[in-house]
């Protein structure tokens, strides 16, 4: 892959075009971000004056921590949203004092990855002792920080996935959608490895809205496959997948769902020394991969910190064989010449994907002021990459005078962000107002693409891409009594963009949106909890000469039914509005990196769905899992359609509007085969099941890039210190395709991970080996607009060594 940066410095300054207003920089941002800052470092003490009021109806809790035996062990123990977080030793126990009263959860976790979780409610005045028994069985029942921050997976009623830092950090996928593509519902655009955006339930793109610690990403990966989110999932703590009515606290158009990272950048609490971290390195066979990452934290006092990074560069990957697929492509994808698949074909007859190699790297640093009663914090962060664009693609000279097979040029993306975030908490008590969360991000965004000089082997920079962009939420959690809490708050979020080049399909655009919502549980008796969410918004999208504005109403409605302590059943309905995004409106010209012109329709209508999901909970002894199925129906649904026209050599697509309707199901149950006697062993077998059908509602006719039946096994071996697993994905070929679409073959990808823990002290040594596609399949992605130029990576053996300290 030829490299931009060293371009990157004349790029910027010559890049300008005469006459174009630059979007605001982050720097001009900051003057109005500044005195948030200077008034928040002075109300410090009147901050601890009201936490010293919410002390007067406080209590005391002192954790102890055991194992199965009933021995107790050493761990680190924290409060979810109260200050300080304990390590104890073996012969110790966690107190925590002036806790202000509340409903609380308590999370233990050990050097070797066992968990425990428990519920304590504190009472004024009172002292509460609680046994926390830690295990390494079913993990899953992780603390969600989307919703309330700090609900377990069992308390919500809207369907989450929660994906572990200690799985994200062993895998270090490159891309978002890679990282989460292996859990229910969940596909990937892969438009290469550098770039891949989730797809959930055949839904993506502003459909899927994705969050930093609960506010936007602020880049342009909603409006194109080829654009990366600006986010690192080998960085995060755990990754939530948000499906339901609660989805409604931050948009009314994620109708597939919201994707929250949560990564430490502004620490919520103290952790328990001066200085704890981890550090990991990577190589990869498949992508000959150098992996740099970690993360420092520490605090003292009423300060904590966070600092964090990663770097990482991947050469052009292997493939099976031929980059093209077999079959006979559509239209599509004519006038690609095989002559430079050969040239790059390995001796063992596997090849190299040509221009997929990558290079990213990330900077975060969070700073935050911890009071027993709540915290403030900001951080900063950078991220940089430069990634490939597989397939090959026309020379944009050429694209006037129409495809020409012999002008054909490799494109790559040259992405900056620089960003800054704000977050703060407060808990009152356990009167109606119990606690206020307010969350800010600005952010600066630069993409630039760059395509191959035919025949003179330099790289011109042909498209920019400016993304200036900020979103504010104010929430306050609030209680009636014991059975009904909820949240209330405000959302506002302004985006600035300009493109300038070949690729500048949309004009430059301000979009505003504002916006009010309302989320509620009521528990109406043991067995039964109601779940209701609304929301209120309205937008404007303005470019040069035109503008549209839109308002939506959205409503949500679920309940959960307890038959049993082992059995859940889940009802949920909803009625969204989403709202046309400027790329939706005011599209009009070649898209490169999807070999497409596109067409906007400025006279697009509020798009509404209307979905219905139901779904059994499992929590028996040796069974635990869920099983949803899910019905959403649209009026107005935006996609693009293939017109079957060519403009300027390319096919045509055209933003449209029909009824649509999605139905299918996701399934993931873990089944406990064998526990051991001490020192512990346990084996288990997990099983995935999901599908999605999805039509237009008037003709029956498919819709384009639906993902196709999918189901696997995965099987378990752990002790404290060694765990296995052995796993098998098969997905199914899809033949139900939409006009001016191909068929996609199935495939099944073999799996397995070995892992090794070693503790000297504090020091925790992790050893992992493991290898993806072990047969070498060929597999291709029937979400991906590449999938018929670039098929996912071959055999690929990884090796992974991190230290926690």
């Amino acid at each position: 892959m030829h490299s931009a940066c060293n371009l990157k410095s004349l790029i910027r300054v010559a890049s300008r075009r005469p006459g174009c207003a630059r979007p605001r920089s982050i720097a001009g941002r900051m003057r109005l971000v500044s005195p948030v800052l200077v008034v928040s470092a002075f109300s410090s003490p009147t901050l601890a004056s009201v936490g010293d009021l919410a002390a007067q109806e406080s209590g005391d809790v002192t954790v102890m921590v055991v194992n199965s035996d009933g021995g107790q062990v050493e761990a680190d123990v924290r409060l979810v949203g109260y200050g300080p977080i304990h390590h104890v030793e073996a012969d110790e126990t966690a107190r925590f004092s002036n806790v202000p009263a509340g409903e609380y959860l308590i999370e233990v976790t050990t050097a070797f990855s066992d968990r425990g979780i428990s519920s304590v409610v504190i009472r004024p005045g009172e002292a509460v002792e609680v046994e926390v028994e830690v295990t390494r069985l079913y993990r899953g029942q992780e603390i969600v920080a989307i919703v309330g921050g700090g609900s377990t997976q069992s308390d919500l009623l809207s369907p989450i996935n929660v994906v572990e830092g200690a799985y994200l950090r062993s895998t270090a996928e490159p891309s978002l959608g890679e990282a989460l593509k292996g859990e229910p519902g969940i596909t990937s655009t892969f438009h290469g490895p550098g770039s891949s955006r989730p797809v959930i339930r055949g839904l993506g793109g502003d459909r899927v809205r994705v969050l930093e610690s609960g506010v936007g990403t602020g880049d342009a990966s909603s409006t194109s496959p080829d654009h990366a989110p600006a986010v690192e999932a080998a960085l995060a703590d755990q990754i939530e997948v948000l499906r339901g009515p609660a989805t409604l606290l931050y948009t009314s158009s994620a109708s597939g769902g919201v994707i929250n990272v949560e990564d430490g950048r502004i620490p919520r609490q103290t952790p328990p020394s001066l200085m704890e971290g981890l550090l990991s390195v990577r190589w990869s066979s498949a992508t000959g991969e150098r992996n740099v990452a970690g993360h420092v934290d520490g605090g003292r006092g009423s300060l904590s910190y966070h600092l964090g990074g990663l770097y990482r560069k991947t050469d052009d990957y292997s493939i099976p064989g031929h980059p093209e697929a077999s079959y006979e492509p559509t239209d599509l994808h004519e006038g690609h010449e095989e002559h430079e698949q050969d040239e790059h074909e390995g001796a063992a007859g596997e090849g190299i994907l040509p221009n997929s190699a990558a290079e990213t790297s990330r900077l975060v640093a969070g700073l935050s002021y911890v009071h027993p009663a709540g915290f403030f914090g900001v951080s900063v962060s950078g991220y940089d990459t430069e990634y490939g664009i597989p397939g090959g693609h026309i020379h944009p000279g050429e694209v006037e005078e129409g495809l020409d097979e012999s002008e054909t040029g490799d494109v790559a993306v040259d992405l900056t962000q620089r960003r800054v975030d704000l977050e703060g908490a407060w808990r009152f008590g356990d009167s109606f107002a119990r606690r206020v969360r307010a969350r800010f991000g600005v952010s600066d965004y630069e993409h630039f693409e760059l395509v191959d000089e035919p025949h003179e082997g330099v790289h011109e920079l042909e498209t920019e891409k400016f993304n200036n962009e900020w979103e504010g939420r104010l929430e306050l959690e609030h209680g009636f009594g014991d059975r009904a809490s909820g949240f209330a708050g405000l959302q506002a979020r302004k985006r600035d963009f300009e493109s300038f080049g070949i690729e500048a399909l949309t004009p430059a655009t301000t979009t505003t949106q504002i916006a009010a919502f309302l989320y509620e549980t009521i528990d109406l008796s043991s067995a039964i909890r109601l779940e209701a969410g609304g929301r209120l918004e309205a937008q404007t999208a303005s470019a040069p000469a035109l503008e549209r504005s839109h308002t939506a109403a959205s409503t949500s409605l679920g309940a959960v039914i307890q038959a049993s302590e082992a059995v859940e059943f889940l009802f949920s309905g909803s009625r969204s509005v989403k709202l046309p995004v400027a790329e939706e409106l005011f599209s009009h010209g070649p898209h490169l990196a999807t070999l497409t012109f596109e067409v906007g329709d400025p006279d697009l209508e509020a798009e509404i769905g209307y979905s219905l999901d139901a779904g059994i909970r499992l929590g028996a002894d040796r069974v635990r899992g869920s099983i949803n199925l899910f019905s959403n129906s649209f009026d107005n649904f935006v996609y693009q359609r293939f017109s079957g026209e060519e403009r300027d050599g390319l096919p045509e697509v055209i933003w449209s509007q029909a009824g649509a309707r999605f139905t299918g199901f996701e399934t993931e149950v873990e089944f406990h085969l064998r526990h051991g006697a001490e020192p512990g062993y346990h084996v288990t077998l997990d099983a995935l099941l999901d599908y999605v059908r999805a039509e237009q509602t008037e003709t029956g006719d498919p819709l384009p890039r639906i993902p196709p039946l999918r189901f696997g096994l995965g099987l378990n071996y752990e002790t404290p210190r060694f765990r296995a697993r052995l796993d098998a994905r098969r997905t199914t070929a899809q033949e139900r395709v939409a006009e001016f679409e191909d068929s996609t073959p199935g495939y099944t990808l073999v799996n397995a991970q070995l892992h090794y823990t070693i503790q000297h002290g504090r020091l925790v040594h992790g050893i992992v080996l493991s290898g993806s596609n072990l047969t070498n399949a060929e597999a291709r992605s029937h979400t991906s607009f590449l999938k018929d130029l670039a098929p996912l990576p071959g055999r690929n053996i990884r090796l992974f060594y991190q230290l926690g300290f």
